[in-house]
């Protein structure tokens, strides 16, 4: 394997919320509900003391209003850490972490949506793909 070994390492992942609510005044309406997009909201901090490890945080929210065209008001925290191969360049290595991240917990997330909701009375929400992107930039105005 040597060579082959991925220079980015997950070592534990960990949920810090699991909040999914039934919206009481939904009423399914026998066609596919297309469920609002994630508010996504992730953090990646190196850890103070550990050289080449790192926490990110990642915190996805669905229907936060409660709006009772979806079935579910969702608020999901996951965390992981990261270690990664001393060689790789520090921004590499975040970036790395950053995009290996996002895939591992909004994987999580999606995961234990699924196993939640399906034991809700509106049966099981399949969360669909969050796009990992850069802060917007607020454009100047003319």
């Amino acid at each position: 394997m040597g060579d082959n070994v991925h220079p980015i390492q997950l070592e534990q992942v960990l949920f810090t919320r699991s909040i999914v609510i039934a919206v009481h005044d939904h009423k399914p309406s026998g066609t596919a509900q297309i469920n609002p997009g994630p508010e996504n909201v992730i953090n990646l901090t190196p850890i103070d003391g550990q050289a080449n490890r790192y926490q990110v945080s990642m915190n996805s929210k669905f229907n936060s209003n409660g709006d009772s065209a979806y079935p579910y008001i969702i608020d999901m925290e996951c965390i992981g850490f990261f270690s990664v191969d001393s060689k790789l360049p520090k921004d590499e290595a975040m970036r790395g972490v950053m995009i290996t991240a996002h895939g591992v917990l909004y994987g999580a997330i999606r995961e234990a949506v699924a196993w939640i909701t399906g034991r809700q009375p509106f049966g099981p929400l399949m969360l669909g793909l969050s796009v990992l992107r850069s802060p917007q930039q607020e454009l100047p105005k003319e």
